[in-house]
């Protein structure tokens, strides 16, 4: 019988090389085991703990790295019939959280840490707590699917603004009940980088409150809602608007707007529309220049991917130039860039 490897017995220098070689997943398990292999975690510093952190809330309830496929923890409700005899774990003030080791997909033969708790939101938010702690670095995504319970999406942004504050990229996907459900996303989460939201409202929605659109990207599936005042207010660098029901009037607006000094960030307007794009409306009362449809210039966007734009109307505010891309007639697609 071989005896158990003593890994804290290690000296300093060697206890550093073997973490500097586990995988995210690894160490925070291993903080799991005691008191003392919390506190060497935590005091830790290498590449195990070089990752961005993710945490589910309704949409698979857990905790990913850098990888969505890099699943680090999982939380289930309803606790198995043997969960008296099941391992258990101190996760933050909570001293026995069952635990076990199961296979996430069947087609896989990876296994993930799942902990069981009473409560999913107690346990998604204690296990955020946690991995702060851990990894000595913030959540940076969040995603927000189905709630289970009236109050899950409040008890969410609750606890990032309690924990944290703020989060830098925020997705959300689910059927709103009624309509205060989007607002409460609108209103209670401060998203820094990227907003994302696939939340799809009734059809006359209209936000209780303006909504805080300062974000570098947004990205907006079902913006039937989105109304000219809205669109006037969005400083972001990268906007993506489906399904709008913005008018060349609006376009025409938001296009002077910029030229005024309006949203000085911004670098990509991509949205879908209803109506064909008339670049007459589109440009009426506006100092352009016509490209011809062979000049052709490359645009990066915010996934570093080069496209090709050819022709255009070009319009300036100062010494910055813009380009509302002429698609083509009957296109219901405005589109507009920065250089």
């Amino acid at each position: 019988m071989t005896s158990p490897f003593r890994l804290f017995s290690l000296p300093h220098v060697p206890l550093k090389q073997v973490l500097n070689n586990v995988e995210p997943e690894a160490l925070l398990i291993l903080s799991m085991c005691s008191r003392r292999s919390k506190s060497i975690a935590v005091s830790f510093r290498g590449p195990s703990k070089h990752v961005r952190l993710s945490l589910n809330f309704g949409l698979g309830d857990r905790l990913e790295g850098s990888d969505k496929r890099d699943v680090l923890l999982v939380v289930k409700k309803n606790l198995p019939m043997d969960h008296n005899t099941m391992e258990t774990v101190r996760i933050g003030s909570f001293e026995k959280v069952p635990v076990r080791m199961e296979f996430l997909y069947q087609e896989e033969g990876e296994q993930c840490l799942i902990t069981y708790w009473e409560d999913g939101i107690t346990g998604l938010t204690a296990i955020g707590d946690y991995v702060r702690e851990v990894f000595n670095r913030d959540i940076s995504e969040m995603m927000i699917g189905e709630k289970q319970d009236e109050d899950d999406h409040r008890r969410a942004a609750e606890w990032v603004k309690n924990s944290q504050g703020t989060i830098q990229i925020l997705h959300c996907d689910f059927k709103p009940k009624i309509d205060n459900d989007l607002d409460l996303i609108l209103e209670n989460f401060n998203c820094t980088e990227r907003l994302s939201l696939y939340v799809k409202p009734s059809e006359h929605y209209s936000p209780a409150r303006m909504p805080n659109f300062k974000v570098d990207s947004l990205n907006i599936l079902f913006s039937f809602w989105i109304k000219q005042d809205h669109l006037l207010t969005m400083n972001c660098k990268y906007i993506v608007l489906q399904y709008s029901k913005l008018t060349n009037q609006d376009f025409n607006a938001f296009v002077k707007h910029w030229i005024a000094g309006g949203c000085s960030q911004l670098k990509k307007l991509w949205v879908t529309v209803e109506e064909p794009i008339d670049y007459g409306v589109v440009l009426d009362g506006v100092e352009f220049t016509e490209r011809a449809r062979d000049v052709e210039r490359v645009f990066v966007d915010e996934r570093r991917t080069s496209h090709i734009i050819t022709g255009g109307f070009d319009v300036k505010r100062s010494n910055v130039t813009a380009t509302v891309v002429d698609i083509g007639q009957q296109s219901q697609l405005f589109f507009m860039i920065v250089w």
